[in-house]
């Protein structure tokens, strides 16, 4: 499974999807991440105009957001992604509590109506 991280540096979680800077993509196996992955958004816009900087994550499974608008939150549907909101701001801190279960439990629900 590939869950997507939208930053600006590597660090904290972007809270503009549409605008971060890249993705850090972690492949994860059971309760392990075997690979991670700096996937930049070298136009740092939206590139492609349906599913804009989503192109770049397509074959992830989820996508872990601290904000969303309602615009992202539909094209992660749409693209068969789940959409998964923290008030969290640092990445290391989210993929933990991910590996935890944490969010794999709370998940059912996208981050916007």
């Amino acid at each position: 499974m590939k869950i997507a991280v939208p930053t600006h540096d590597g660090l904290k979680i972007a809270t503009d999807l549409g605008h971060a800077d890249a993705f850090l993509v972690f492949t994860i196996k059971g309760e392990e991440i075997v690979n991670e992955e700096l996937r930049k958004n070298r136009l740092n816009t939206y590139f492609n105009k349906e599913k804009g900087p989503l192109a770049l994550i397509e074959d992830c499974s989820a996508v872990l957001v601290n904000n969303v608008d309602v615009l992202f939150c539909e094209l992660i549907r749409e693209n068969h992604m789940q959409c998964i909101a923290t008030g969290e701001t640092l990445i290391t801190n989210v993929i933990l509590h991910y590996l935890k279960q944490g969010y794999r439990e709370e998940s059912n629900t996208c981050c916007c109506p």
